[in-house]
């Protein structure tokens, strides 16, 4: 695969996100004429409940996993669609920085001071991209919790908590973003080479 051809796909990659943060803020302006905005949605594992559905004689299929839907929440509706915007822009940013370090590849630039740096940058976003998922859930879950009154013998738990024996426990799901930890520590990786590698080739230069 060339460069050329990955570039493009990166490329299609920003159209996508682009294309998706306008039909979030697009979504979010329709619940508001319609007033629907301020219902906050999250995933919550609510195998507590045991729901099996048959397909078959030997079949059957477990529903492990829900989304919470409360309404009546618009500012904590605002703040989340503010961390999914944040980021949307996040990837934007750190994908355009690729295109830029891909555009040197197709030009014989591979192990260049520039390369190293918008490594390094991809890298640093990526890892705030991780920081910044974290904090979205530091941040929704306890308010969600918080408006949430279960009923008798149920209790909502944070993704961080233990079971309370004798009730009905659910907990609001989350997934640590450890692709995006990764991909960020290889960028960072990556860029340490590149910068090592430029200099190595620009004592060389010097010594000759």
């Amino acid at each position: 695969m060339s460069a050329k051809l990955i570039r493009r796909i990166v490329e299609i990659a920003i159209g996508v996100f682009f294309i998706g943060g306008f039909l979030m803020i697009g979504r979010a302006t329709a619940h508001i004429f319609d007033g629907k905005f301020g219902t906050v949605t999250w995933p919550v594992q609510a195998e507590a409940y045991d729901l099996e559905v048959a397909m078959g004689e030997q079949a059957r299929t477990i529903f492990i996993d829900g989304t919470l839907s409360v309404s009546g929440m618009p500012f904590w509706h605002a703040i989340d669609l503010t961390f999914s915007i944040a980021t949307i822009a996040i990837f934007i940013t750190a994908l355009m920085l690729l295109r830029g370090v891909l555009a040197s590849f197709t030009s014989g630039d591979l192990v260049t001071a520039e390369n190293a740096g918008a490594l390094r940058k991809i890298g640093w976003i990526l890892l705030g991209a991780c920081g910044l998922s974290v904090l979205h859930a530091l941040v929704l879950q306890p308010a969600i919790i918080a408006a949430v009154t279960p009923v008798e013998g149920t209790i909502l738990h944070p993704s961080l908590s233990w079971n309370v024996k004798g009730a009905t426990n659910i907990w609001l799901h989350y997934d640590v973003p450890i692709f995006t930890f990764v991909l960020g520590g290889l960028a960072l990786l990556f860029a340490e080479a590149f910068r090592v590698g430029t200099a190595y080739r620009e004592d060389s230069e010097s010594v000759v």
